[in-house]
């Protein structure tokens, strides 16, 4: 009568484990972009629902308005976000987080973009923007509001 085996031997093993690990590798690039360009995907839509809001605020204030320029602030535009939209963009800073910044052909993930009326960042506090006739909002990485710096997709932050 013949023994059977049970198991699989040392060798299979192997194999299947070299198999897996270079799946592994290969689908983690993958998904690493993927979760990037999701990323990307949410901030340009609180960018769309931002300009959306801000416009609403400044009809807003033309409506109530008795002569003198129009200003909006940041506090203008976010409390007319929905709850979702305002939970994307972080509280004490205003930033939106993203999925990665190309700057100078470097590429990293992560990172954070700003909403920026062409001229200054808006952020929570007392930054308000003096509304004209070209009044748009953008998004900007840094501090300085920098306009150079592109998406996962490979497009300037400030073309969205």
């Amino acid at each position: 009568m013949k023994k059977l085996k049970n198991g699989f031997s040392l060798i299979e093993m192997v194999v299947v484990t070299a198999m897996l690990i270079t799946l592994a590798t290969t689908l983690a690039g993958k998904l690493n972009e993927s979760l990037a360009k999701s990323k990307d995907a949410k901030a340009v839509a609180v960018l769309g629902a931002a300009r959306t809001a801000g416009n609403v605020a400044v009809t807003d204030r033309m409506v109530k308005n008795e002569g003198g320029p129009l200003t909006i602030t940041f506090e203008d535009i976010t409390s007319r976000l929905d709850t979702r939209t305002n939970e994307l963009i972080q509280d004490t800073t205003g930033k939106i987080p993203v999925g990665g910044i190309e700057n100078d052909g470097i590429f990293k993930y992560g990172g954070t973009v700003v909403l920026n009326d062409g001229t200054q960042n808006l952020t929570t506090g007392a930054t308000s923007i003096t509304v004209t006739d070209d009044f748009h909002l953008i998004l900007t990485t840094g501090l300085t509001g920098t306009k150079e710096d592109k998406s996962t997709a490979g497009k300037l932050w400030v073309l969205y």
